[in-house]
């Protein structure tokens, strides 16, 4: 018998967004509510287009990530692989019923 493995789910504020389009990385920094600041490795572009489309007035004129842009203070819930690369996000306003239940499921593992 098979058990699904539901991903462990964080909720944290977007502090920042630290990447570089000639390396295709950047790291999403979190204030997590329950494990403090924490450097999300992720992929660049991907991420800030993400972010983009979620909160908008993330990129700049010249193509750059705004450091004080639409993503900054802003609360998600989020998940992260075995390497620590973020997996996926949801803004905590748009969270369905089973992203919060699954939320809390983690954070009552620990």
């Amino acid at each position: 018998m098979m058990t699904e493995t539901l991903p462990e789910v964080f909720k944290g504020k977007i502090i920042a967004l630290h990447g570089s389009w000639q390396s295709g990385l950047a790291v999403l920094v979190i204030e997590d509510e329950d494990r403090g600041t924490r450097m999300v490795h992720c992929e660049n572009a991907q991420t800030v287009r993400c972010l983009e489309g979620a909160f908008g007035d993330v990129i700049g004129n010249a193509h750059n990530i705004k450091e004080d842009g639409g993503h900054v203070g802003k609360e998600i819930y989020y998940s992260v692989d075995f390497l620590n690369v973020l997996e996926a996000f949801t803004p905590v306003d748009d969270a369905s019923e089973e992203l919060i239940a699954a939320y809390e499921k983690t954070k009552n593992r620990r």
